[in-house]
């Protein structure tokens, strides 16, 4: 995979401008982008498959035409006990959720994650947010603004949304998240056939 590649599927999380700086004014530190990375590899080894979720549903663009999202237990506990995403009011600290970002041949292109921790960034619910290449090489980590932006559509589920189609962005709302970036097709299909679905 080339590096261009890798930057067209992080293009719209580095255009925020975080890169590794947590937030001005965030409390506890974020821990160490190494460390979050090999939580990130257990549910990888674990395929510890988020509920609701199944590996390679559609994904919103066309450079990651599939996703597949994973979780670790303190975040599935929580949704099965609210009975489901769309039910979770608070997830509990050290809950992680990871999206895995994959071409349409299924290659990966890149890995993001939300962690939560307590204190680090209170008016945005303590999620630390990352990103990550194929490898494990940090690409943003800490308070990334254009996630925030975008999750804080699913602020009611703690900003966490569902997979698709239980949730879908709007054409509308996608287009001004991701403005230089094509849409999958798939994915639009799914708007046609669950328009009950769009998050506005």
């Amino acid at each position: 995979m080339t590096k261009k590649t890798v930057f067209l599927a992080m293009g719209a999380i580095l255009a925020s401008g975080m890169g590794m700086a947590g937030a001005a004014g965030a409390g506890a530190a974020p821990p160490a982008a190494r460390a979050l990375w090999q939580q990130v590899l257990k549910l990888q080894r674990d395929r510890a498959v988020l509920p609701e979720s199944h590996p390679f549903q559609p994904g919103s663009r066309s450079v990651d035409a599939l996703t597949a999202d994973l979780a670790n237990a303190r975040a599935a506990r929580a949704i099965s006990r609210a009975g489901g995403i769309l039910k979770v009011r608070k997830y509990p600290d050290g809950s992680l959720l990871v999206k895995e970002n994959f071409s349409a041949s299924r290659h990966l292109n890149g890995i993001a994650a939300m962690l939560k921790q307590k204190g680090y960034d209170t008016a945005d619910r303590n999620w630390v947010m990352a990103t990550f290449r194929p490898d494990g090489r940090p690409v943003a980590m800490g308070r990334i603004q254009s996630c925030i932006s975008c999750h804080a559509m699913a602020k009611q589920q703690d900003f966490v949304f569902a997979p698709p189609p239980g949730q879908l962005l709007p054409v509308s709302t996608w287009a001004a998240f991701f403005p230089r970036q094509k849409m999958n097709a798939r994915y639009v299909a799914l708007l046609r056939k669950f328009p009950q679905a769009e998050v506005h």
